[in-house]
């Protein structure tokens, strides 16, 4: 394959920044949106285009943790306002219902450990900052210190997959 003009890979690398910065930030934010995003995916192509110089290493790594730490905040402070209620995205749907027991089950069996474990497994990422927040799980430190533990494990590990496998032809 061709290389991609230089212009086509600063336009990629700005777009790859924007979303490893926003979409694992906004996929904990769930309740508020009603639908899932691909923070997890957005941060391996993040690493890829870091591989290819798209997208500085650093920024990726650096960017996406703090931003998963801010979702998984604000996903917190949704469930939090909603006074021990299952916010009603969260409520609907066969599926939806499905995990949102499987995560409340996590949370009451393991307590602030499952603030860890959902930080790190990719449905109950979405799940548990809101429904730690509805349960009135103590903000610090059980629930901060484990989101933060969390939140710089997985991101910084999905920069890195996606930069060790990003294809050699990419761009």
């Amino acid at each position: 394959m061709t290389a991609w003009p230089a212009e086509h890979g600063a336009a990629h690398g700005g777009l790859g920044i924007l979303a490893v910065v926003l979409l694992p930030a906004l996929e904990a934010a769930l309740p508020v949106i009603g639908t899932p995003l691909p923070g997890q995916t957005a941060v391996v192509v993040g690493g890829m285009l870091a591989r290819h110089g798209h997208v500085p290493v650093e920024a990726a790594l650096l960017t996406a943790p703090a931003d998963a730490v801010l979702g998984s905040l604000a996903g917190y402070a949704v469930g939090r306002r909603r006074r021990s209620r299952v916010p009603a995205p969260l409520r609907s749907g066969p599926g939806r219902r499905k995990y949102t027991d499987r995560a409340l089950g996590l949370i009451e069996r393991r307590g602030a450990g499952a603030v860890f474990v959902g930080r790190c497994t990719a449905v109950l990422r979405t799940l548990v900052p809101t429904l730690c927040g509805a349960t009135r799980m103590p903000l610090p430190p059980r629930y901060l210190l484990r989101s933060v533990v969390g939140g710089a494990v997985w991101p910084p590990a999905f920069v890195l997959i996606g930069y060790a496998m990003g294809p050699a032809d990419f761009g």
